[in-house]
């Protein structure tokens, strides 16, 4: 077997030290660039796929099923220095015998090869449910859990007799198959184990996915992961189905999962909250608009442990071809917009829609879908990647356009606000309701007849609060 040295300075005994480590075997090829290994390990197909330059540590991505299927994430990997890996338990469904013959593999790249003992396990569909079941099973191994379109609950190919037959034939249940609740095997009734050893996890999913639903599947981890407070972040592809798997821009993710396997992911972190809209946000009609805007108030609310941040623009629209008194009003194209983005925040409250009802805005209402859209994505693939929030608009106190700087409100009711729903349901992005902010309190509310007073500003502030905290 050829062997590559490795020298290393030894700082506490000042001498030269040199480790031996076995250089990879099998058919080598390339792939993408870089060198790739292809050999067999207990009867199954084993792959490894070498960096130039290998990360300290030397990270690893392992992929349990579908090898350079929607492979982008995994290329930029490799581009940054992480192994990739491969080791076909594809049509197991996680069978005890794969879960084994995947430790054998684990031991062999950690131990003979030298990579590092926390590996990025990279689930697609199937190969998310192995992936699961090998962080509930070895918890200790997982430094990242990427799951794409993952399937988290067995009973989904319920649906599919072919593959629900095929996975009772590997797991010998045949002759007694499992009634639902009852398979204490099953990855989704299993994820509070990885939120309590606080595995990161990255979930990817399709907003049109009819396969395994986002419903019945991601969005259980994901809600998991928030009871116990452990790091999770998600993205919903919103026009995607089960297919395409990976990210328009997959290198959003390299800083979250070199700071996953680094152990650089903090516990309490200072969570930073930008807030993005138009004037109410930028604090209009409050006395003091540094301490009593609803950021501001916001900021109070949460405490220090949250960094909030005001990055209102007055007049902006959500629509590209915004404009007011003829100026352009887009938000996506503002300064503070650009600050935001470079702020890197960890939430994103986004409070937009109101100027778009005014007529010489709204008569581009077709495309004002895209265009929110378009800023969503400009937060959502930032290296935070960032929980985000919509807002519905607040409620004008008056109907009148002409007493409410040409807003109106009918627009907002009957156009603006299904549409922000639809984009939120697309996204699977949790909408806050301050149309209703106001209700009860409505003499006590509005400086005129849109913007709020300071006691306006705290019901949109603790609206806002009881959203990001849960509390109901």
């Amino acid at each position: 077997m050829r062997r590559i040295l490795i020298f290393a300075m030894s700082i506490l005994m000042g001498i030269l030290t040199v480790v031996a480590v076995p250089e990879f075997e099998g058919e080598k090829s390339k792939w993408r660039g870089h060198d790739c290994y292809k050999f067999s390990l207990n009867g199954r197909e084993a792959i490894i796929v070498t960096p130039e330059k290998p990360l300290e540590g030397n990270p690893w991505v392992w992929r349990p099923a579908f090898f350079d299927a929607f492979p982008d994430i995994d290329a930029v990997l490799a581009d940054e220095g992480f192994h990739i890996a491969y080791y076909d338990t594809t049509n197991e469904w996680g069978r005890p015998e794969a879960i084994e013959a995947g430790q054998d593999f684990y031991e062999l790249m950690v131990k003979h090869y030298g990579l590092m003992p926390r590996v990025v396990m990279e689930g697609l569909s199937r190969g998310a449910y192995y992936s699961m079941r090998r962080a509930q099973i070895y918890p200790e191994t997982i430094g990242c859990l990427i799951l794409d379109n993952p399937l988290c609950d067995i009973f989904e190919i319920e649906r599919g007799p072919d593959m629900w037959n095929d996975f009772l034939a590997k797991w010998n249940l045949t002759a007694t198959p499992p009634q639902y609740g009852e398979f204490t095997d099953n990855a989704a009734y299993n994820v509070g184990i990885m939120a309590r050893h606080r595995i990161p996890t990255i979930l990817l999913s399709g907003g049109q996915d009819t396969i395994v639903p986002y419903e019945n599947n991601a969005k259980i981890v994901k809600e998991v992961y928030h009871r116990y407070g452990a790091p999770v972040k998600s993205i919903v592809r919103p026009q995607g189905g089960h297919h395409p798997h990976g990210l328009p821009h997959p290198e959003a993710l390299v800083q979250y999962i070199k700071d996953a396997v680094y152990g650089k992911i903090p516990q309490k972190p200072t969570i930073k909250v930008a807030c993005i809209g138009n004037s109410i946000t930028e604090g209009v009609g409050t006395s003091d608009p540094a301490t009593k805007s609803y950021p501001a108030v916001l900021q109070n609310m949460l405490g220090d442990g949250y960094e909030v941040g005001n990055f209102g623009v007055s007049c902006s629209t959500a629509l590209r071809k915004g404009t007011d008194a003829g100026r352009p009003f887009a938000y996506i194209d503002t300064e503070a917009c650009r600050k935001a983005a470079e702020w890197n925040p960890d939430i994103v409250i986004i409070k937009l829609g109101g100027n778009d009802s005014k007529t010489d805005n709204w008569q581009y209402s077709n495309e004002f879908e895209a265009d929110y859209q378009s800023i969503i994505d400009t937060f959502k693939y930032l290296p935070s990647l960032p929980e985000i929030y919509i807002c519905l608009p607040a409620k004008a106190k008056v109907y009148d356009r002409t007493k409410i700087w040409g807003i109106d409100e009918k627009i907002i009711i009957d156009e603006i606000t299904p549409a922000i729903q639809k984009i939120a349901h697309d996204n699977r992005i949790t909408t806050i309701d301050l149309h209703t902010a106001y209700r009860g309190e409505e003499n006590e509310s509005y400086s005129d007849n849109i913007h709020p007073t300071d006691r306006g500003a705290e019901l949109i502030a603790a609206k806002i609060y009881r959203a990001l905290t849960a509390e109901q």
